[in-house]
């Protein structure tokens, strides 16, 4: 199983401590340690970059004769404390640093994503309010619609590699390719994770309630029973694929209810290292609810989450049957 050999991390500007590169340095030791175990290629690259919004320069230059001496210094300052930060806090790692200055960091850093083949994409959770919640940005919305890799959402706590991963599942559609695809990308990304963290891997699936037409009057119709034999139908569903990828009857936490509900519930009591989900990134309405569960399901959780999108399951496939979930 191939391990990690390209990350690509993002520095916040304005925090002094990254959890992101913490988790991408941890990656690193598990994949060096893992590959030199098997006789394997460990060579490990971390790429660190650091986004600068071009409308927060524009505000200084407004009054500058020179404006391009004062982009090139402005510039040269955020690399210089970038290669200072990395000096102190990746210490013994060879961390490639980066600044990019543009007016659509999303869209950059995802492009940089492609050219340079990586593995996974992390970024540090956002917090703002008087609670200290979590709250998607546009950059974070961005990465999760359009990434063609895994995108890690990290929290600021300590990064344990012992435990548990959740692996969030969506078995509603059988049918349905890109959700069945994007179903074993979530296991087999896990499982790369798991491999060398020793973690557990457990499945978690949400079927939905059956809801009876308000009025209905036959007789021997029992809403009560169909609820229990839909029920039934999506336990089996979900246990037989549990088994054809060697994955115990007892790891297996399925639950009756919303699919945000359900992963938040099952997750609290688990309290998983990480926790993978995909989404379906649609367009229109639907793009926006895919952010909303994201992001409510990371602000309720203190766990990583790993989004993987459609484009992060059918980049390296020649061919895809239409799908409901891309339309």
């Amino acid at each position: 199983m191939n391990v990690f050999h390209n990350i690509l991390v993002i520095i916040e500007p304005k925090n002094f401590r990254q959890p992101a590169l913490e988790r991408g340095l941890a990656l690193y030791n598990y994949a060096k340690t893992h590959a030199e175990h098997l006789g394997q290629n460990s060579e490990v690259k971390i790429t660190a970059i650091l986004p600068i919004e071009q409308g927060s320069f524009n505000l200084t230059s407004f009054l500058a004769v020179d404006k391009d001496q004062l982009k090139q210094d402005f510039l040269c300052k955020h690399e210089q404390w970038l290669k200072a930060y990395l000096s102190i806090h990746a210490m013994g790692v060879k961390v490639e640093p980066k600044v990019i200055f543009t007016k659509e960091i999303g869209k950059q850093v995802v492009e940089i994503a492609k050219e340079q083949g990586c593995d996974i994409l992390i970024k540090t959770a956002d917090v703002h309010g008087l609670f200290d919640s979590f709250i998607f940005t546009p950059l974070d919305l961005q990465m999760l619609r359009h990434s063609p890799i895994p995108v890690c959402i990290a929290k600021d706590h300590m990064f344990e590699p012992t435990g548990t991963i959740a692996v969030a599942i969506d078995l509603i559609d059988p049918k349905d390719t890109i959700s069945r695809l994007t179903n074993l990308r979530l296991l087999r990304e896990a499982q790369k994770l798991s491999k060398f963290t020793g973690c557990k891997i457990v499945l978690i699936n949400a079927i939905a309630p059956f809801l009876p037409p308000t009025a209905v009057d036959m007789p021997g119709f029992a809403p009560e029973s169909m609820c229990k034999d839909q029920f039934k139908e999506g336990k089996k569903i979900a246990l037989e694929f549990a088994s054809r990828h060697k994955v115990a009857p007892e790891d297996c936490l399925i639950e009756e209810g919303n699919i945000e509900d359900v992963i938040i519930h099952q997750c609290q009591k688990v309290k998983p290292t990480a926790l993978f989900i995909g989404t379906s990134a649609r367009r229109g309405v639907a793009n926006i609810l895919v952010s909303n569960v994201c992001e409510r399901i990371s602000e309720e959780l203190s766990c990583d989450v790993v989004v993987i999108t459609p484009k992060a399951v059918v980049r390296n496939l020649p061919t895809t049957t239409p799908s409901r979930s891309v339309e």
